[in-house]
């Protein structure tokens, strides 16, 4: 299975508009990607669109963890 890049910056979008439905269907493709095996990659976004991977999530464990990171304020 191929790792799923999340981009932080439309985490951090949908965190300030409040839309659940997107971050659940997100973590929901997260979750999925570390059961198959892959990793989770977070990247953040330059302005120029170049993307800097700077943490990757490998086990469930450590995905639980960054999920209740993304929604503990929602």
């Amino acid at each position: 299975m191929e790792d799923y890049i999340i981009s932080v910056n439309r985490i951090e979008e949908l965190q300030m508009i409040k839309d659940i439905q997107s971050l659940e269907s997100i973590m929901e493709r997260a979750r999925r990607a570390i059961i198959g095996g892959a990793a989770v990659i977070l990247v953040r976004e330059s302005a120029g669109g170049k993307q800097e991977k700077f943490d990757a999530i490998t086990d469930e464990t450590g995905f639980r963890q960054y999920r209740e990171r993304v929604f503990r304020y929602l």
